[in-house]
């Protein structure tokens, strides 16, 4: 797990990097499956499929209702690793090319760590629950590529207030949360040596 960087340790802007290399391999991987998918689609060669019987044609099937899925993954990779969502970090704001938000917009935030990961230096985003006053149809358009949604990627617009960060950051998001706390916690008023700390609302969920 990567150390944490505190307030006292941090000079502004602090700039967080996605690191692009680490998505580059994912959209070669959705390409090389579109590549394999779309002549199975076609069921080219067809002398292939009059051979292989009721098994391919049960693949034929699979690759068909999988196929839209399948082109979201790629076209979601190519975000990932062609328009990344590098982060600007101020004592006022958090913000990418594609959205902003002001830490006193912010009602709480959590760490996500998806459960089967075993990297979570790359694996991890921070989830933002934004104020309902704060929560505008250019935040939504601006983060759906992080949005979680569907399959737990992005693509379709962010729901429940909730905006999250990219994941495979340099330095690694979840070093960043005891930071995003302090400044949280100056925004609305409060000492980041003994403020209460934004509550979680995943564990409500």
């Amino acid at each position: 797990m990567a150390e944490q960087l505190r307030l006292k340790d941090v000079q502004f802007p602090l700039q967080v990097r996605v690191r692009t290399d680490a998505w580059a391999p994912a959209f070669v991987l959705g390409v090389v499956l579109w590549v394999v998918a779309v002549p199975i689609i076609l069921g080219v060669p067809s002398a292939l499929y009059e051979w292989g019987g009721a098994k391919l044609q049960a693949l034929r099937i699979f690759v068909v209702v999988s196929f839209p899925a399948m082109c979201l993954f790629q076209v979601y990779t190519w975000m990932a690793w062609r328009r990344p969502r590098h982060l600007t970090v101020t004592e006022d704001e958090i913000r990418t090319h594609s959205w902003r938000v002001r830490w006193k917009d912010v009602h709480s935030f959590w760490l996500n760590i998806p459960p089967l990961s075993k990297n979570p230096d790359k694996d991890s985003q921070v989830c933002f629950v934004i104020e309902d006053h704060a929560w505008t149809n250019e935040l939504r358009r601006g983060n759906r590529w992080d949005s979680g949604y569907p399959f737990g990627s992005g693509g379709l617009l962010p729901r429940h207030n909730v905006i999250r960060t990219q994941a495979a950051t340099d330095p690694p998001i979840n070093s960043l949360f005891e930071l995003f706390e302090e400044l949280w916690m100056q925004a609305h008023g409060e000492n980041p040596e003994d403020g209460e700390k934004p509550e979680d609302p995943a564990a409500h969920w």
